[in-house]
């Protein structure tokens, strides 16, 4: 990843932050967690960087993380931003930024946005100065342990061999008093966790090696479950035998939340980017995009690829005639009725109006055949459940195959594909054309 370069302000208004401005406007309407938004408002480090290191955006607090990753200080936070980018995967780290009484410890969440030209990250970060302290403290003696989280609002405990808490800060911790988890086993308060975060393997109430920011799921006594990061080391007597583990643990239930919105965002973002927004079906951005893809992969192994273009005889006079609401209904119609004939490796796409395009992955003459023929067969279903009298709906078809000796444009596939469709019209609605496999590759 490039150095990072000077931030934005986040009190400057931008109006291009690489998101797009339909996605900018879905997400501040729609949702209001565009990073944009999202950035000043954060309660701690908060930045959007742009693949090349660029701060799109960042709030006052993010400009010592910032500078120490422009001059090289973090280089392990820089390679968790570029494998976040590389694989689209979230990363959390921790970054040590110096300073007085040994500088400042944060825990970084990345978030990898966008995707293809426009990928980002989104860097949300938190002060994890007072843990990083309270394990030190645990290192050093009980006895400054207990008085530093005397003073935490974080919950910090101790447990004995047998998993019972013998000591927890005097604030008390999850709605309890410090007097009431006293006595109590720990495992008690773990909640049920996620297919995501299950339940760590080795409990930190329960550590025999130290342990460096879980997290975990704890039931609080009104029966809420709250997020909290733990970190933990084992307590041992001066001939090494085991006697039970000391740790801190902080809510951090808000900012998961936070973190958890903005991830279904982001995936409803990249859904609405990539969808017809009536139909469900891929947008024709998206199609191109995964077309590509699939003709070089198909020209490098030497397969053939059907791809079919119809459209809708007599959908100008239901949409006139019956209304845009009726029209709607007649593409939703058709659109269901495709992805049922399509496979999981198969693609579907509404390319506009009432114009679709189907990607046969790996079929023959044979296959598209059959495809055409049910295809003809949803027609006669749409006319009969929303035809006019005297004009019938129906469905043309073309379809076209991929070729094997040279790279093909996914424009000039389709090309091919519209010119086989009106050539079924020139015989009669309601009708197919199949192009003849190439005679010689390359030609038509």
């Amino acid at each position: 990843m490039a150095s990072i370069r000077a931030a934005t302000p986040a009190s400057e208004p931008r109006t291009a932050l690489g998101l797009g401005r339909a996605a900018q406007d879905t997400a501040a309407q729609g949702m209001g967690l565009d990073p944009a938004l999202l950035v000043p408002q954060f309660p701690g480090p908060a930045a959007l960087l742009a693949d090349d290191g660029a701060a799109l955006v960042a709030n006052a607090a993010a400009a010592p993380l910032l500078d120490a990753l422009a001059e090289q200080k973090l280089p392990g936070l820089a390679a968790a931003m570029t494998a976040a980018l590389r694989d689209g995967q979230m990363r959390q780290d921790r970054a040590d930024l110096p300073g007085p009484r040994g500088g400042t410890a944060l825990q970084v969440t990345l978030i990898p946005m966008g995707d293809g030209a426009e990928r980002r990250v989104l860097l949300l970060a938190r002060d994890g100065t007072l843990e990083r302290n309270l394990i030190n403290a645990l290192m050093q003696s009980r006895q400054l342990f207990k008085d530093l989280v005397s003073c935490s609002t974080d919950f910090a405990w101790e447990t004995k061999a047998d998993g019972r808490l013998g000591f927890v800060s005097p604030r008390g911790a999850l709605g309890y008093t410090a007097r009431e988890l006293e006595g109590r086993n720990a495992r008690e308060l773990v909640a049920a966790h996620t297919a995501d975060t299950p339940v760590p393997a080795l409990l930190p109430f329960e550590a025999q090696m130290p342990q460096d920011v879980a997290e975990m799921f704890l039931q609080r006594k009104d029966g809420t479950v709250g997020c909290f990061e733990v970190s933990c080391l084992p307590v041992r007597d001066p001939q090494g035998n085991w006697l039970g583990a000391r740790g801190v643990a902080r809510d951090v239930t808000e900012a998961r939340e936070r973190v958890d919105a903005l991830r279904r965002a982001h995936k409803q973002l990249n859904k609405l980017a990539s969808t017809d927004g009536l139909t469900g079906l891929l947008n024709r951005r998206a199609f191109l995009a995964e077309l590509e893809k699939r003709l070089g992969r198909h020209l490098r192994n030497g397969l053939r690829g059907t791809l079919i273009y119809f459209d809708l005889d007599n959908f100008k006079k239901v949409n006139d005639l019956r209304g845009h609401k009726v029209g709607d209904d007649v593409l939703t119609h058709v659109a269901d009725a495709a992805k049922r004939l399509m496979r999981g490796v198969d693609l579907a796409s509404r390319i506009g109006g009432d114009e679709f395009l189907l990607w046969l992955e790996e079929t023959d003459r044979s296959a598209a055949e059959s495809i055409s023929q049910r295809l003809h067969e949803i027609g006669r279903e749409l006319d009969a459940l929303f035809g006019v009298e005297g004009f019938p709906l129906g469905l043309s078809v073309g379809a076209v195959f991929s070729r094997l000796d040279e790279a093909e444009t996914t424009e000039a596939l389709i090309a091919r594909a519209d010119e086989a469709m009106y050539a079924a019209k020139k015989g009669g609605k309601g009708r197919s054309h199949i192009a003849p496999l190439p005679d010689h590759e390359g030609q038509t």
